[in-house]
């Protein structure tokens, strides 16, 4: 009976251990995911050098995302971004060849569409800066969490 407890007992220890280092329970996407998701996204929208200056995440939270029933979670952060060589230049507002897909709008964004048209360029100026105050939104799926910008990241 006595080997029996001592083999019961290890067997949990060992099972707690195995679950604590796998990360099964309370797992959740991290700075460093988020730091990823940010710097895939300005890469993706902007397609120019950049410099993440500054980099905070502010608050994050737990939620349950309706659709599928989907268990989520929020990353909120600021960041100040500078593009040494600017973006999307053939966009200035002074540019005689304008192309039809650019914007004037000053609300940078990297997860909501820009105004009023989505998916429009964006110019910034060479050397110019832009603050971005977000959230990401990240879904649990198996194995990991689905960022924002489609990477499934592991805790």
């Amino acid at each position: 009976m006595a080997a029996t407890n001592a083999i019961t007992l290890a067997a949990l220890f060992t099972l707690a251990a195995t679950a604590a280092s796998a990360c099964f329970i309370a797992c959740r996407p991290t700075d460093e995911h988020a730091r990823a998701v940010v710097d895939n996204l300005l890469a993706r929208k902007f397609r120019a050098p950049f410099t993440v200056v500054s980099y905070e995440t502010t608050r994050t939270a737990d939620f349950d995302m309706i659709v599928g029933e989907v268990r989520g979670y929020e990353i909120f952060y600021k960041a100040t971004v500078l593009f040494p060589d600017g973006a999307n230049l053939d966009c200035a507002p002074a540019s005689a060849q304008r192309p039809a897909d650019c914007t004037d709008d000053d609300y940078f964004s990297l997860i909501r569409p820009t105004r009023p048209i989505p998916d429009q360029r964006q110019f910034v100026e060479p050397g110019g800066a832009r603050k971005f105050d977000e959230d990401l939104r990240f879904a649990e799926l198996k194995g990991g969490w689905k960022g924002p910008d489609g990477v499934l990241y592991k805790p």
